[in-house]
């Protein structure tokens, strides 16, 4: 090779660094227009992405029910066993939703109107409470009083700025487009039920086309049915285990007479989703609103509870539900739902988990296979050696 075909080599990778640099200043420097970006297409795309969120909720229910119906001994419905079994599907959502919105529905939006206009005085029972501790307690220097009016006088001022009418009818039109895609999406769940295995089935057939020359065909389909059985995992068990969490909280707070039942056990429900940090956000705002709302007679009782509960679902409950668990260390669920909840909201806060469960199997996957083909290649190395010096020996 000439000098000069040596010299323009070595600032080839140089160059490549220098570009990937720059892209990833560009990257961060408009950070907030790729976010924006990526949100306005996830809600363009929101009624795709609803209906694969509904399609793994109702796999079980659906696969169970099609089972049911193929006994049935009329064959004019058992041999359309799985159409039959997603019809019935249907309307057995539609029942569900109607029952929600007609009698749930009502209760929770009371809860939220009932605390929302009971946290003022909330505030002032926590200040009064703080103003009487012993002045030689260790937070007597901390102005723990002023700052809950600071930031109790705050909030209200914002809530009753100008801009707070046009942001709530902002919500309310988003709240709108949300339930025409999720009906959108309990269509679309439906029609991939119904032919799941067409589906399947072209994707197979995709993938081999593009990855079957380069030999790669088979570990990508072996990815895809990874990150498949991790969300079936986080997202039907979950699910289910959050319904038990709303049924069982709610039925706790209404033994010991706890005001806003509904609204904290669907809370409890909704963080559920969150390992760890889920469970430990909704006992605690549970507990504060029992020790101000009721006598410490009825709080402590109702707090221990819901902790033996917690305990419960986590130790035996979820684990018996997944049949698998994910085993996603408590320092990444913090990190996941820290960026999910800085770059995409509550919404990001949810789906950080299951994204970064996702990749974390992925990447146990790959160094799992690399260790395993390293082993190959010395155990194949160690039986070369073996046999070369075999035959050595029997020349000598």
């Amino acid at each position: 090779m000439k000098k000069s075909n040596i010299e323009r080599a070595k600032w080839i990778p140089i160059f490549i660094i220098a570009i990937v640099l720059m892209l990833i200043y560009k990257t961060i420097d408009n950070i907030g227009q790729i976010t924006s970006a990526i949100w306005e297409f996830l809600l363009v795309i929101s009624p795709l992405m609803y209906g694969i969120l509904f399609t793994y909720f109702l796999y079980r229910p659906h696969q169970a029910l099609e089972k049911l119906v193929k006994k049935i001994r009329w064959k004019f419905i058992s041999k359309r066993a799985r159409g039959f079994s997603t019809i019935i599907i249907f309307l057995l959502v539609i029942c569900l939703i109607i029952l929600i919105m007609s009698f749930l529905l009502p209760i929770i939006v009371s809860n939220i109107i009932s605390l929302g206009t009971a946290i003022p005085g909330y505030v002032n029972i926590a200040i009064d409470y703080i103003d009487n501790l012993p002045e030689t307690a260790f937070w007597a220097d901390i102005d723990i009083a002023g700052t809950i009016n600071e930031f109790s006088g705050t909030l209200f001022q914002n809530v009753m700025s100008q801009g707070a009418i046009e942001q709530v009818f902002q919500e309310v039109m988003n709240f709108a487009g949300g339930i025409f895609s999720a009906i959108l999406g309990l269509v679309i769940s439906l029609y991939i039920l119904l032919d799941r295995e067409r589906i399947a089935g072209f994707f197979k057939r995709l993938n081999n086309a593009v990855f079957k020359q380069s030999g790669k065909a088979g570990k990508a389909e072996k990815y895809v049915t990874l990150v498949n059985k991790v969300l079936f995992a986080f997202i039907a068990g979950k699910g289910l285990d959050s319904m038990i969490n709303l049924v069982v909280v709610t039925s706790i707070l209404l033994i010991f007479g706890i005001p806003y039942a509904f609204l904290f056990g669907l809370i409890a429900a909704m963080f559920n989703f969150i390992p760890y940090i889920g469970s430990l956000i909704s006992v605690v705002s549970i507990s504060i609103v029992a020790l101000i709302t009721t006598d410490l007679s009825v709080a402590i009782p109702t707090i221990i509870c819901l902790i033996i509960f917690q305990q419960l679902d986590g130790n035996y409950i979820e684990p018996r539900i997944m049949r698998s668990s994910l085993k996603i260390n408590p320092i990444i669920v913090i990190i996941a739902v820290i960026i999910g909840g800085a770059y995409m909201g509550v919404v990001g806060m949810f789906l950080a988990v299951p994204i970064a469960a996702v990749i974390k199997q992925i990447i146990i996957e790959y160094i799992n296979s690399r260790e395993t083909n390293t082993k190959e290649v010395v155990a194949e190395t160690e039986t070369t050696d073996v046999e070369v010096t075999t035959d050595y020996d029997r020349t000598v």
